[in-house]
């Protein structure tokens, strides 16, 4: 039994499943960079991360997201539930489920191939405007455009919205970004996606309304955080470096747990600057327990799950 028990996080995005490579440099267009042997080979990725780590946070996970109807569109499903959340909300059509190739540089920095496959249709199922309506909160990561809308659009003014931002204009065209930070209670970004948060020269924490926890993560640099309006709540947690080939995931697993633990928090309970912290790392912890279990059981998907 944790705090966030009976809490309902319905976690909007993607499904894809994942292939990662290294590779010691990127040689430029035209030239042939080498690559190191597959690091994973058709993991279960996209929002499976979040799901997983709300799940062990404690709170029950929805996924909203789209697969074809194909063998891999229900190994996806398969490995949705294995890890604790239901895919009650996964729409399956067309015949293509998304896919994912990531290259991680030794030298810094990641190139990611994403083929969307032809799964989303024009509008949310009954299912899925079930789930966001009656949604204690609705944590948002990267799908097409058109969803983003009906979501919020749909999504109840009793429920909160957690963004975990993803730098893809054609999903977030500006208005669309202003719109999200006008409703938004929690902002996880990394420092690279400062500029695509920020507008005129306008930073993301003065386009938030009050009240809003933004989350920068730092890779080994750690954590900043800070609440608009409230400069005692503004600080930084370290974080325990984990050594890792293939950190895929570890950003989803942070603001999944983050988000869980902050909705199991009663609404009368005032965040101190201590609560808060012991909230980030935890869910930097969790991040690290994530990378560390992948070396033992990643999340994968066996060519036998029916």
């Amino acid at each position: 039994m944790t705090a966030a028990d009976g809490i309902r996080i319905a976690v909007v995005g993607y499904a894809s499943l994942d292939s990662t490579v290294r590779s010691p440099r990127f040689e430029g267009l035209d030239a042939t960079s080498i690559v190191g042997p597959k690091l994973a080979d058709g993991n279960a990725g996209g929002i499976v991360h979040i799901t997983s780590a709300v799940h062990l946070a404690g709170a029950e996970a929805d996924a909203v997201s789209w697969v074809g109807c194909d063998e891999n569109g229900a190994r996806w499903r398969a490995a949705l539930r294995a890890h604790g959340a239901s895919d009650t909300g996964v729409a399956a059509s067309g015949s293509r489920t998304p896919t994912s190739t990531l290259i991680h540089f030794e030298a810094g920095g990641t190139i990611c191939l994403f083929d969307p496959g032809d799964c989303h249709g024009n509008d949310l199922t009954a299912e899925q405007t079930t789930l966001i309506r009656n949604a204690d909160w609705c944590l948002l990561t990267v799908a097409p455009r058109h969803v983003i809308e009906q979501v919020l659009d749909t999504l109840p003014d009793t429920a909160r919205l957690a963004w975990a931002v993803k730098s893809d204009a054609s999903a977030f065209p500006p208005g669309l970004v202003e719109r999200i930070l006008a409703r938004a209670e929690l902002v996880s970004f990394s420092s690279g996606e400062i500029p695509f948060l920020s507008r005129d020269g306008v930073r993301p924490e003065a386009r938030v309304r009050p009240g809003t926890l933004l989350v920068e993560t730092r890779g080994a640099r750690g954590v900043d955080y800070a609440v608009a309006g409230d400069p005692a709540l503004a600080g930084s947690v370290e974080v325990v470096p984990v050594p890792a080939a293939d950190a895929t995931g570890a950003g989803d697993t942070f603001i999944g747990t983050l988000t869980a633990r902050l909705a199991g928090d009663e609404p009368a309970v005032r965040l101190t600057p201590q609560r808060l912290n012991h909230h980030l790392v935890a869910a930097s912890d969790a991040s690290a327990a994530m990378l560390e279990r992948r070396h033992r059981t990643p999340l994968s998907i066996s060519k036998e799950t029916p």
